[in-house]
């Protein structure tokens, strides 16, 4: 993909546990994530203001799971990676943190320029072996902590978890543990409330749903939220626009969902 069309496709690639995004650099308002998000702009910076409303800028930026965050428009082009902290980030940056007033740790010191042309160039040419390119590529930047593994019991509840099957009565009864105990282990493990991380799930059904079906009230019925509204503060919240923004696609714009 080159030229014009390069510069005005929108394209997310979404697996289970891991998503990208390549296209256009934009602006996002104030939002926080499940999943751990590497921003890699083609040219320039990417500034981001955290909790204090400091801005501050990132050749290529890391922002943690749970971090607050707002963008400034981005110019040109960029890619996006977004890794679930619970498998494909799991380990990753060991020892790294954002500074005080920061949203996101640098990381050009990981990531080459040989290796974003790398990133850039396999997330155009979706397909099978998209995903397992993409890991191979991140993992020859950096080496996972092998310092910590998630409890047996924690892994097998979050292993193909859907929305509808993820009910703590059932999964702490499975573990062979209390409703209060598996609620607590799983905060532990994971870092994640139980509460916050069902509701993750519910908001991926409902994008998956939106990229075929742009019925915002189906989507989040079908997702199990309360309403629509619900559904709408979530999805703002997570993602910094509103989700009849991701639905009016403005701009050429793609969604592909692949089994892992």
């Amino acid at each position: 993909m080159t030229g014009n069309d390069a510069n005005s496709l929108r394209q997310f690639l979404v697996w289970r546990n891991l998503a990208t995004y390549r296209g256009l650099g934009f602006a996002s308002h104030r939002h926080s994530h499940f999943y751990i998000q590497i921003c890699l702009p083609d040219n320039g910076e990417v500034k981001l203001r955290g909790r204090s409303g400091v801005t501050h800028s990132y050749q290529i930026a890391c922002i943690p799971s749970g971090a607050s965050h707002e963008m400034d428009p981005v110019d040109g082009s960029m890619t996006l990676i977004y890794l679930d902290p619970l498998t494909t980030g799991l380990g990753l940056f060991a020892g790294r943190i954002p500074e005080p007033d920061h949203a996101a740790f640098e990381m050009k010191d990981l990531v080459s320029e040989s290796k974003k042309e790398q990133v850039r160039e396999a997330v155009q040419k979706p397909g099978a072996g998209v995903r397992s390119e993409i890991m191979r590529i991140l993992d020859g930047c950096w080496t996972r902590s092998p310092q910590h593994k998630l409890d047996p019991r924690i892994e097998r509840s979050i292993a193909g978890a859907e929305p509808e099957s993820f009910c703590l009565d059932n999964l702490a009864r499975e573990a062979g543990l209390s409703v209060s105990r598996f609620r607590h282990l799983f905060k532990e493990e994971t870092g994640v409330a139980f509460l916050d991380y069902r509701l993750w799930l519910k908001v991926k059904q409902a994008v998956h749903h939106m990229a075929e079906h742009p019925d915002l009230a189906l989507a989040a019925y079908d997702a199990g939220f309360a309403d629509q509204a619900h559904f709408s503060r979530v999805f703002r919240r997570s993602f910094g626009m509103n989700p009849s923004e991701f639905t009016k696609r403005t701009f050429p714009f793609t969604v592909s969902f692949f089994a892992d």
